[in-house]
């Protein structure tokens, strides 16, 4: 069993259970402000989410901070992110486990406590914000830290595990071949992708590599291919959209099943009800994968269920806006919303569904106030 140490183990013991509704969240008040910010940039609703945190809605402490980052800068914004002394954003870590343990994507000092937040995510459900605490131990880990107990048994992005298991592998850690073996025995992609790299670009110089003697099925002649397709698609955001349609077929077989695309199908089936297998596809020609920063931007769960909040026009919004426009080249543009659908992989997702093209059209254009 995974286990916690130090603050992250402390939060678990002395904060609210994750399955208590949030204090405040049944406010016909608190409703009407969060209703509201779900389909515009209405600086009245932001004031009055701190109004209700300053009386002790817990739902508004945790809404408020997210809400900040939904809108344009507020001329009062410093005003809105505190009560009294405090920060509303440190007065929610306070009150609700989940929060605390998110942190807002924050670095920990010591990387053993950034682990245990993300394992803790995991364990509560919260999969993208654990990915992203994953991914800050990964990148920051000590050289000496052991391969997390339990790795693959995550339910973690798919590029993520792998990057994790070959750190480990390239630097002749025995201990990662025994998970990567049953990632393939499993058939699971990101066994496939660590393969692949080790393969291509793991020359050894002396003596036999690291995973000669791994176990390898009769069809790793396909499955191989598909690695390398998920190694380009995930880890260097190629080929450039519309995706070839051998890594259209990986991409539908196996990443658009696992939870990093679930905010994906969640609102295909929500907004493009009719035609939600073909948003999907047009979602992955176009897109590949969910955008990073779609996770600092989306509720915790204990303040609104991903699948209900990507059903929402500012959850359209939030999937698919940074997505356009760093997958376009759009990040700067003056007026995405008008070059966005002349550019050809636009086109070709148009083809696959004009529901997910007219969406991702409508999320480059800001909120009415």
């Amino acid at each position: 069993m995974l286990m916690l140490r130090g603050l992250a183990l402390w939060l678990l013991l002395t904060l609210p259970a994750l399955a208590d509704p949030l204090p405040g969240s049944d406010d016909p008040a608190f409703q009407a402000a969060w209703q509201r910010l779900l389909t515009a940039d209405d600086p009245a609703a932001l004031h009055s989410l701190h109004a209700l945190a300053t009386k002790g809605n817990t739902a508004a402490l945790i809404a408020l901070p997210l809400a900040l980052r939904w809108l344009p800068p507020q001329p009062d914004r410093k005003a809105l992110r505190r009560i009294g002394a405090a920060l509303v954003r440190d007065l929610g870590h306070a009150a609700v486990k989940p929060a605390a343990l998110w942190a807002d994507g924050g670095l920990s000092p010591d990387m053993r406590d950034q682990l245990d937040r993300a394992l803790w995510l995991y364990d509560l459900g919260e999969t993208r914000k654990a990915d992203a605490l994953l991914g800050g131990w990964f990148n920051h880990m000590p050289m000496a830290a052991p391969l997390p107990d339990g790795l693959i048994d995550l339910d973690a992005a798919p590029v993520l595990v792998a990057r994790i298991l070959l750190e480990h592998l390239t630097r002749g850690d025995r201990k990662a071949l025994a998970p990567l073996q049953t990632l393939l025995d499993r058939d699971r992609i990101e066994g496939w992708m660590v393969l692949a790299e080790l393969t291509d670009h793991h020359p050894v110089t002396a003596g036999p590599p690291i995973h000669a003697n791994l176990r390898l099925g009769a069809n790793m002649a396909t499955r191989l291919p598909d690695g390398r397709r998920a190694l380009r698609l995930l880890w260097n955001e190629e080929p450039p959209p519309p995706l070839p349609p051998e890594t259209q077929a990986m991409a539908q077989t196996d990443l658009l099943p696992r939870t990093e695309f679930a905010a994906v199908r969640a609102f295909c089936a929500a907004r493009c009800t009719a035609t939600a297998p073909a948003c999907e596809q047009a979602f992955v020609s176009l897109l590949g994968a969910p955008h990073p920063a779609t996770t600092q931007v989306t509720p915790l769960r204990v303040l609104m269920e991903p699948a209900a909040f990507f059903a929402t026009p500012r959850g359209e919004q939030t999937l698919l806006a940074a997505a356009v426009k760093h997958r376009l080249g759009l990040d700067l543009a003056t007026d995405p919303a008008a070059r966005a659908p002349l550019d050809p992989a636009f086109v070709a997702a148009r083809r696959l569904d004009a529901c997910l093209a007219d969406a991702a059209t409508r999320a480059l254009v800001p909120f009415p106030p």
